[in-house]
């Protein structure tokens, strides 16, 4: 297996950033025995890391490079830096556009991975999670499955939030410089039910994977998201498992999720 920290000067983000790309490419196998085959090119997971990680969480807190070996899937990393994978045009870091063009462009000329749609997914936690779901829909020519673990789906709790509001995570001036006018954000590009139903117009809206602890705080939020997803006509894979917002229950969460991408 190969496993390589990668430094690259990224266009929409105006600056050199860091990622983690894991490619199966090679096996000690056992002596005496033949090598099982690779494939040529991988099949690829573009993953996402939630509020206040970075590009080494999976790698630190999950099994991903264990799996990833086992099923000859090729994992990207990048970061997301608290500004939840969308594009921030007054401050110019089109965080969207980085994680769901650019990286995807650079990584298959960079590495032997897969170039077909319906080789490529995108997955994330929490952060994460709302920032594969939105970037998934809307660059949906690029991916073909999306999965969300505890996806943080704020768009309409922050929807005309006003000046004084604080959930915990952030106030009224982190949200309005992350997704800019929140009187706004409802029917937008950084609204994932939107991106989905701009899929959906274009017959080629990627199938979806949500699951979510039953203790988890953000619980209610995906079974909203559900239910709003089922509306527009988008069915999803919807798992429920005990568990709160934490590494255990998104580690347990990852075979079962890397078996329904590659089937």
């Amino acid at each position: 297996m190969a496993m390589m920290r990668v430094s690259f000067l990224s266009e929409a983000l105006c600056r050199s950033v860091d990622l983690n790309v894991i490619v199966p490419m090679e096996t000690m196998g056992i002596p005496g025995e033949v090598k099982p085959q690779k494939p040529s090119v991988f099949k690829t997971l573009y993953l996402l890391n939630g509020y206040s990680g970075n590009q080494d969480d999976w790698l630190t807190y999950s099994n991903i490079r264990a799996l990833a070996d086992q099923y000859n899937l090729a994992v990207v990393m990048p970061a997301g830096e608290n500004h939840f994978y969308v594009d921030g045009t007054a401050r110019g870091t089109f965080y969207g556009e980085f994680a769901g063009k650019e990286l995807v462009e650079f990584t298959r000329n960079m590495f032997p991975l897969s170039h077909r749609r319906e080789d490529t997914f995108i997955g994330g936690l929490s952060m994460g999670g709302f920032g594969a779901v939105r970037l998934g829909f809307y660059y949906f020519c690029n991916f073909s499955k999306i999965v969300s673990l505890s996806g943080a789906f704020v768009t309409d709790r922050i929807a005309g939030m006003k000046e004084g509001y604080t959930d915990g995570v952030g106030d009224f001036a982190y949200y309005q410089s992350v997704f800019g006018d929140l009187s706004r954000i409802q029917d937008s590009p950084k609204d994932p039910y939107w991106c989905a139903k701009r899929a959906l117009e274009a017959k080629m809206a990627p199938k979806l994977y949500l699951s979510c602890g039953t203790e988890d705080f953000l619980v209610e939020e995906n079974r909203k998201a559900k239910a709003k997803f089922e509306q527009l006509g988008i069915v999803p894979h919807y798992a429920e498992d005990t568990g709160i917002h934490d590494w255990k229950f998104w580690d347990k969460q990852l075979e079962q999720v890397l078996a329904w991408l590659l089937t």
